[in-house]
């Protein structure tokens, strides 16, 4: 994620483009560096699927979803909150369901359970960065009864951004999940000799 958000941020810059003018340049090359040297994506999908959300029956997966559930609480104290709280909600429950659908692969056949962990992975961090942007959304809603001048815009920016992410990012999560709910057995269905 943030490798496509400092990738956008340079398109903003319009033809300067990728250029040392503009601190973004910097911010995309650290950016990009760190898939490369911390190993591949679909590693770091397999050790979530196959590690972390399998360890201690679940156990770490539950308590981030309680989390998830304490900041819906919150977001739901603030009227202008609650159509964001109602997509994370939907958000929420599509992870949990697209978690047990994989999990209840994983003891027939652990090649189709971690065939599309890298697609996992995708979900899971578009789901946790829209929790990240509804938890500040209820901090600057909090904030805004008493802010003023800067501070104010300040605050009414970090909103927007949400309402931006949950927008044009969350709702990725459908095609996701339909992916990975999916009987299509594509990739673990392919032979060598057909390439």
């Amino acid at each position: 994620m943030g490798t496509l958000t400092t990738s956008a941020a340079v398109q903003i810059l319009g033809g300067a483009g990728y250029t040392t003018d503009f601190p973004v340049e910097q911010f995309y090359r650290e950016a990009r560096i760190h898939p490369i040297h911390e190993g591949t994506t679909g590693i770091h999908g397999l050790d979530l699927l196959g590690r972390k959300v399998t360890m201690q029956n679940g156990k770490a997966v539950q308590l981030l979803m309680d989390e998830m559930q304490r900041t819906l609480v919150a977001a739901r104290q603030h009227t202008e909150l609650t159509p964001l709280a109602n997509q994370f909600t939907t958000a929420v429950k599509l992870l949990d369901d697209v978690t047990k659908h994989l999990l209840s692969l994983a003891p027939a056949n652990s090649e189709v359970f971690l065939s599309d962990a890298t697609l996992y992975l995708e979900l899971f961090g578009i789901v946790v960065v829209g929790w990240q942007w509804l938890r500040q959304a209820v901090v600057a809603l909090s904030c805004l009864s008493t802010a003023n001048g800067d501070d104010a815009n300040f605050y009414h920016g970090k909103v927007m951004a949400a309402r931006y992410f949950y927008e044009y990012e969350l709702v990725k999560i459908h095609s996701l999940s339909k992916r990975l709910c999916s009987n299509d057995r594509v990739t673990v269905e392919m032979k060598n000799e057909w390439f």
